[in-house]
């Protein structure tokens, strides 16, 4: 689960939006904090799996007419001047880059602080994190680039080893900014993918693009192009009007050649959804980081019942690596309501809470719930919810077990520093992290290997439902 924060300087006083998580927070010589609940750990490639990566900062808010917050609550974060360690190393003269001395040190001193004040774990996992500043001060002072300063403050971050926490160059911060919008532009062929051993599964492919012309589909895989395996790179872009030469193996088919051609490729990352056999309703949740992915789901909900009802709903969590809490919040408002779960962090709790949308009334309506060992973070709150309060019936492996609601931190220069800050229980005190969802029926076969039609997670699930008409 990720929480963001950004932190601007400014004379006014810090206050928490608690309902959308929209905090603004000052902490001294950060440039914003803002405060959106996620759940997954590093930014997915755009045609690169969702669910390989887990993406936690999205700089958009989200719209303000799909913004309900429930309570507000003022905050005040007041850093300690004491925190820091002395560094035994004096300022070393370094080769000037375009990052001013001063300004170097002033965001490695943030950094070191937000994570000392706020992290989730007192003993900080192990790391001794006052001997972390005294060993990479010295290099800080001395890196002799941009690059360089970046990277060991990305390194620093990544001794914590939660799989959350994290720090982005500014380069990187932007590109999470432009994930967060759900639309990707750019020229390729038209495809989201996974990256597996056996191939890069495609796990969507967008309409009228240059791979749906030549008939590729989700759950092909793309095992190699131009001759070369693919391991998932960036081979499918290039110059449009170019030829890539793609081997592609369908579920239960052989391997077979297709050419296509590079284009211009605008595509949206949505919901699916579909109506199977018995009436039972099928919805697709790729990630909650898209901002209006919480409303998408609401109106794809609301097409499928307005054909007619809908005996059971299947909600295919598999691959979503999390994303906002106001997503989070607003999926779960369809199927449960009232305190559903309780945050915490070294400074108390605070419950889950879940009211009525706009969208559907779907509490009667009985739910099975997709899982895999990729489903993680927010997404693993929303399977794990449902379970335990709306008993969902679970099918799948074990979830990621990651479930930390994460901050980011926006800093000078456009960086920008993602930490773990609160942990998850659910209603029965079970704490996720590093455990994951145990499901009810344990399917441990390799689904993306399956044609739709013969999806055994799917299968599954519609027996559970079988089942349950015939108990009536």
């Amino acid at each position: 689960m990720a929480l963001m924060v950004r932190q601007k300087q400014s004379a006014m006083k810090p206050r928490l939006v608690v309902g959308s998580l929209l905090m603004i927070l000052l902490l001294t010589g950060c440039t914003s904090v803002r405060t959106l609940a996620q759940g997954s750990s590093e930014t997915p490639a755009l045609e690169q799996s969702l669910a390989a990566t887990s993406t936690e900062a999205l700089a958009s808010p989200r719209p303000s007419s799909t913004s309900t917050p429930t309570t507000t609550a003022e905050v005040t974060i007041t850093p300690t001047a004491s925190a820091t360690p002395t560094a035994s190393a004096s300022p070393t003269p370094v080769t000037p880059t375009s990052i001013p001395y001063a300004q170097r040190e002033q965001i490695f001193s943030e950094v070191w602080n937000i994570i000392h004040q706020n992290y989730l774990y007192p003993d900080f996992r192990g790391v001794d994190w006052d001997e972390v500043y005294l060993e990479y001060k010295p290099l800080i002072q001395r890196a002799k680039s941009n690059e360089e300063f970046y990277a060991l403050l990305t390194e620093m971050v990544a001794l914590l080893d939660d799989r959350h926490s994290r720090f982005l160059a500014p380069s990187a911060a932007t590109f999470e900014d432009a994930f967060s919008t759900g639309l990707e532009s750019y020229v390729g062929i038209g495809v989201r993918l996974v990256p597996r051993a056996d191939g890069s599964f495609i796990q969507e492919v967008y309409p009228d693009s240059p791979a749906a012309q030549v008939g590729l589909q989700a759950r092909d895989r793309i095992l190699a192009i131009d001759g070369e395996l693919f391991d998932g790179g960036s081979d499918l872009y290039g110059p449009e009007g170019t030829e890539v030469r793609l081997l592609v193996m369908s579920p239960g088919g052989e391997p077979r050649e297709v050419t296509v051609v590079r284009r211009a490729v605008q595509g949206r990352i949505v919901p699916i959804t579909r109506r199977l056999e018995g009436d039972i309703g099928y919805l697709k949740l790729p990630t909650l980081w898209v901002n209006d992915m919480d409303a998408q789901v609401s109106g794809a909900l609301t097409d499928m019942i307005a054909e007619r009802p809908i005996r059971g709903l299947i909600l295919d969590l598999r691959g979503n690596p999390g994303g906002w809490n106001y997503v989070l919040t607003g999926v779960l408002g369809h199927f449960v309501r009232g305190n559903v779960g309780l945050f915490f962090n070294q400074n108390g709790t605070k419950p889950l809470m879940i009211s009525e949308n706009a969208g559907p009334d779907l509490r009667s309506v009985p739910l099975a719930v997709l899982v895999d060992d990729t489903t993680a973070s927010y997404a693993e709150v929303i399977a794990g919810v449902l379970q335990d309060v709306a008993h969902a019936y679970v099918v799948g492996v074990p979830t990621a077990g990651n479930t930390e609601t994460i901050y980011a931190y926006e800093l000078v220069g456009g960086a920008r520093l993602w930490v773990a800050q609160e942990g998850f229980k659910l209603l029965n005190g079970t704490n996720i992290e590093g455990v994951g969802i145990q499901p009810d029926e344990v399917i441990d076969l390799d689904w993306t290997t399956f044609s739709e039609q013969e999806d055994p997670h799917v299968q599954a699930a519609l027996r559970y439902f079988e089942h349950l008409s015939l108990g009536k």
